[in-house]
């Protein structure tokens, strides 16, 4: 009996222990469902992470751990829409054939047509024309074969018919059905493929102290922030002048062992007044570092401000309705990321779901251990020493008797 308690003795005291690591926590917004969710990180949680982001836990009610997947967003996502045509006209020759006629509005440039077709087993033979006035016709394509269409796991699959750049208004499909029944064509359309842009969250204003040099021709701005940036994306502004071009850097300020001063140039920046001022990072830690501005002869630029945003991150878990959970984080002593069963499910997450926010920050204090004095501390030795010896004393007498 005594190991098993010793054993839950133990893993009690380490989880406590362990909890008791977490500086801050969030409460997580309710749910009305269950299913996977995007849990917000939002700057008040990243800027209190360790450099590695792994020091943040969901737990429930019952300071249960829940599995989760941190998530960033990406700078940029190439992202590929199907979209359709507006199918004009669809009508069966007496010869045997499927003839169906689309309208490219605007007519818009394109080499390829992608037709979302039920599956079939059968060879069909294709040909493709285009006209501006929907009366007369131009040969784009013909001879061209659909052997099948096997959706995986879908009850249609869409066939690509690719051709030579052509601008036409109208287009005209003609689906030869000499030896078979028609195949059932449901959509005609292309893909848009374009760059989506990542979404970022401002963070805090930092505090800005500026020198302007005369001798050495520069400007000098220092940036502080009173927590950790983690910023990805830098932007200026500069009210005055109209017109400028001038070369700047991003620099560290340190000191060596013997006190000296040296600097560390991170990132070379060119301030051109035909451009955004936008600069891009990666998790850029640092709270305190400098932009020189170099002004060759120029006067020095005016009002320039900075602005810094963070892409965003959420956590993705699986969670249930009715249940109440936290964020809690902050633990210097956790080296490395959580261990879950649930990084080799990603597939199996949809891509469709929910955000939801955090609550009100909030910092986890504990109780302090009361301080046992000495005297109480010498009352108790006392008493472990008289239980020892009278155990002494007890197995001795027994051994006596059993020998006697």
């Amino acid at each position: 009996m005594k190991k098993p308690f010793l054993i839950f003795l133990f893993v009690s005291f380490s989880f406590l222990s362990y909890s008791q690591q977490f500086k801050w926590k969030k409460p997580v917004d309710s749910i009305c469902q269950n299913n996977f969710y995007l849990i917000d990180i939002d700057k008040d949680v990243l800027s209190k992470l360790n450099n590695e982001f792994n020091d943040v836990k969901i737990i429930d009610e019952e300071q249960k751990e829940i599995p989760f997947l941190m998530k960033k967003e990406s700078f940029s996502v190439l992202k590929r829409v199907f979209k359709s045509y507006k199918i004009k006209e669809k009508i069966h020759w007496k010869n045997g054939a499927t003839v169906l006629i689309i309208e490219n509005n605007g007519a818009q440039k394109i080499n390829n047509l992608q037709l979302q077709i039920k599956n079939f087993d059968v060879r069909k033979h294709l040909e493709l024309s285009g006209s501006d006035d929907y009366k007369n016709w131009y040969t784009i394509k013909e001879n061209y074969t659909f052997r099948s269409a096997n959706g995986l796991q879908t009850t249609s699959e869409i066939k690509s018919l690719n051709f030579p750049y052509v601008d036409y208004k109208y287009y005209r499909i003609v689906i030869f059905d000499c030896y078979s029944l028609p195949i059932n064509v449901l959509k005609i359309g292309y893909y848009d493929t374009y760059q989506e842009e990542g979404k970022f969250s401002q963070i805090a204003m930092p505090t800005l102290t500026r020198f302007d040099s005369i001798s050495n021709k520069q400007t000098y701005i220092r940036v502080q922030y009173k927590e950790t940036p983690y910023l990805d994306k830098l932007i200026l502004n500069i009210a005055k002048p109209k017109y400028y071009y001038r070369n700047a850097r991003i620099f560290l300020q340190h000191h060596n062992k013997k006190g000296q001063v040296y600097y560390e140039t991170i990132k070379q920046l060119v301030l051109d007044a035909n451009s955004d001022l936008t600069f891009y990072m990666d998790e850029f830690a640092e709270r305190d570092f400098y932009i020189v501005i170099d002004n060759e002869d120029n006067p020095p630029l005016e009002q320039v401000t900075v602005s810094a945003y963070q892409l965003n991150r959420h956590l993705v878990a699986y969670l249930e309705q009715g249940k109440q959970y936290d964020l809690v984080f902050g633990n210097k002593k956790m080296l490395y990321p959580p261990n879950y069963d649930i990084a080799h499910f990603m597939d199996e997450i949809p891509k469709d779901i929910s955000t939801i926010k955090t609550g009100e920050l909030k910092e986890i204090t504990y109780q302090k251990k009361k301080k046992v004095k000495s005297s109480t501390l010498w009352i108790w030795g006392a008493i472990a020493f008289v239980a020892i010896l009278l155990g002494y004393l007890s197995y001795k007498m027994i051994t006596e008797m059993e020998s006697s």
